[in-house]
């Protein structure tokens, strides 16, 4: 039994649904839960790490606020006059408290989260005592104590402590908060009192918020002596520091699996120690998969449906497009496709398109440079059915001329007898530039002799160039246009310039005149492409020129025209820079090309055909 494609498709698609949304669903489920550990214990190592972190800029940021407190003169100056009593009355105490009130009043405004500050002597007097957060009350002695003999095994840095300290809005009368305290040293580094400060659980929880998840968890971070400084958990117990090492592991406690991340600051020397529930997490991913299992199921059912409702719409236009392929290989190239749609297929209707028009335009063009090519040949043969009878005739005619002392009828003769032979040669075989620019003088020999005013022709060439090999009669028509319209109602003093020259691989001829030049108009018409209809029978001048460079050469090569009303015209050609035979350049047969004005003819006797230097003269 055959199917067709549409039936095909159909059951094609509803297998692959079925196999990769159950093949997926089952690999990702199983993929998760063994990359589960490993995957996401890395990326909450990473996210420990930053979180420590950024702790570390926190503490940074309180050994600068200290050191300001510390190292300043003037704190100290007045926090030694009232210890040692150094000031006078009650005025002068209170002038004292203002004084060191206002050197801490920047502290306040840098550190917001620095709820107290207090400042004692060694002692234990405090002689001052600063309210950033007027909830809690003063230290107790005992707590002091407490401080103060943690610092004494210090050597100047802060030392961080958990302790309670009081506060009037706990109903138990105290809270936990961490304080950070520091010697305070005189300019000879003696010791002359402790700074304390009671910190706000901000402090150390912003930067280790992202870490709580909230799912059966934990967070804790320990000072340098492995001191619990803070803690944040929703289960468990604290575990124990000694027990852990660094990095990410898992461990069983009370029949649960729970994801340890642990790191050590390189700086201060303290551990974040975060842990999470890995049954949480994976309750969590267990939503995840039972999600996209549903997913896929609905994915199915609704793809089958979409697959029998859509499946004709589908296929129309591949068969449009198999109708169309089976007409273009029967020889119908007008064949076009009808886009339906605006997805790939139509795309691919749009591509057939485009190659059926470039497959007629290559058969089109390559018919149609045959086709020229037989015409010019049978031109050819047709002008060459009696040649030896014209040269004949007019070389009898210039010698008759010659004997008569007309001279400039005789020149006339001869340019004409070089230009007729030179153009019964075959068009598709290429010459040399010398022996163009030769038939080009030649024609302007020609045509000189009907300009009713005074006219000068330049002709000049590098001799690098006078070897390459172009198109046999590619520059007449080019120097004919001038004649025909540039001169037909130009200046007086007519003057026509054609000069050849090498840049890198390509050959420039620049053909300029001063006659009556062109609208910008009539030179987009003339540098338009060759339409099919004009291509169909030979074109003239200009069109001739550019459609024969498009056969022979392509891109980059061509013709451009530059050219204003009153101002005159100059047509630039490039042409691929090759020579035949591999030959260089040579000089011209005692012909000499260049500024040099010359009267035209050298006075001796020529034989039909031949022509002489620069030309220049009256009509």
């Amino acid at each position: 039994m055959k199917l067709s494609f549409q039936l095909k498709m159909i059951a094609g698609l509803s297998v692959i649904i079925l196999l990769s949304c159950g093949l997926s669903g089952y690999l990702s489920y199983i993929n998760q839960l063994r990359l589960f550990e490993e995957e996401v214990g890395r990326q909450y190592e990473k996210n420990v790490e930053g979180a420590l972190s950024h702790l570390e800029l926190r503490i940074a940021e309180m050994y600068r606020i200290s050191n300001y407190i510390v190292f300043n003169s003037l704190i100290e100056k007045a926090v030694t006059e009232l210890m040692h009593g150094r000031v006078q009355g009650d005025i002068g105490e209170y002038e004292t408290h203002s004084r060191l009130e206002d050197l801490l009043r920047q502290v306040k405004l840098d550190a917001p989260f620095i709820d107290s500050l207090y400042i004692y002597d060694l002692e234990g007097r405090n002689y001052y005592f600063g309210h950033m957060k007027e909830t809690l009350g003063s230290l107790d002695p005992e707590v002091f104590q407490q401080i103060k003999s943690r610092a004494g095994a210090s050597s100047g840095e802060l030392v961080w402590t958990r302790v309670r300290v009081p506060s009037y809005v706990e109903r138990a009368g105290y809270s936990d908060a961490v304080i950070a305290a520091r010697w305070l040293r005189s300019k000879s580094l003696g010791t002359y009192g402790l700074l304390v400060m009671v910190l706000d659980e901000s402090l150390l929880g912003s930067p280790l918020q992202e870490l709580f998840r909230g799912d059966r968890g934990g967070i804790y971070l320990y000072d340098a002596q492995d001191r619990l400084l803070y803690l944040k958990e929703t289960s468990g117990t604290e575990p124990a520091l000694a027990e852990l090492e660094g990095g990410q592991r898992i461990r069983k406690e009370g029949g649960e699996s729970y994801l340890y991340a642990v790191h050590s600051s390189a700086t201060y020397n303290w551990t974040l120690v975060s842990r999470v529930s890995l049954a949480a997490l994976q309750d969590k991913s267990r939503v995840t998969l039972q999600m996209a299992l549903v997913s896929a199921l609905v994915a199915i059912l609704l793809g089958g449906m979409l697959i029998v409702l859509l499946s004709g719409r589908l296929t129309r236009p591949l068969k449009d497009l198999v109708k169309a392929m089976r007409a273009m290989r029967e020889g119908d190239f007008n064949v076009r496709i009808q886009p339906r749609t605006h997805d790939e297929l139509a795309f691919i209707g749009e591509g057939f398109n485009t190659m059926a028009a470039n497959v007629r335009s290559l058969i089109e063009e390559v018919y149609l440079r045959q086709l020229s090519e037989r015409e010019a040949e049978l031109k050819a043969i047709q002008a060459q059915l009696n040649p030896h009878f014209l040269y004949n005739t007019l070389n009898g005619l210039y010698w008759k001329l010659y004997v008569k002392d007309d001279r400039e009828s005789a020149e006339l003769v001869s340019a004409l007898s070089g230009l007729l032979r030179y153009s019964l040669e075959r068009a598709s075989t290429d010459t040399e530039l010398r022996e163009e620019l030769r038939q080009i003088r030649n024609y302007v020999e020609i045509q000189k002799a009907f300009v009713e005013s005074r006219f000068e022709a330049e002709i000049e060439a590098e001799e690098t160039v006078l070897a390459c090999a172009v198109p046999r009669l590619l520059l007449q028509p080019l120097v004919e246009n001038v004649f025909v319209h540039a001169f037909l109602s130009g200046p007086e003093d007519k003057r026509l310039s054609v000069r050849a020259y090498a840049e890198g691989q390509v050959l420039i001829v620049d053909i300029a005149d001063n006659g009556a030049g062109m609208e910008e108009g009539q030179i987009v018409r003339l540098l338009r492409p060759v339409s099919e209809d004009e291509g169909v029978r030979p074109s003239i001048g200009i069109r001739s020129v550019l459609r024969r460079i498009d056969l022979l050469y392509g891109e980059p090569y061509g013709l451009g025209i530059e050219s204003s009303p009153g101002r005159g015209t100059q047509v630039r050609l490039r042409l691929p820079l090759r020579y035949r035979g591999g030959e260089g350049a040579e000089a011209w047969e005692g012909v000499e090309y260049g500024a040099a004005e010359a009267p035209c003819g050298d006075g001796r006797p020529k034989r039909p055909g031949e022509a002489g230097g620069s030309m220049t003269g009256e009509g």
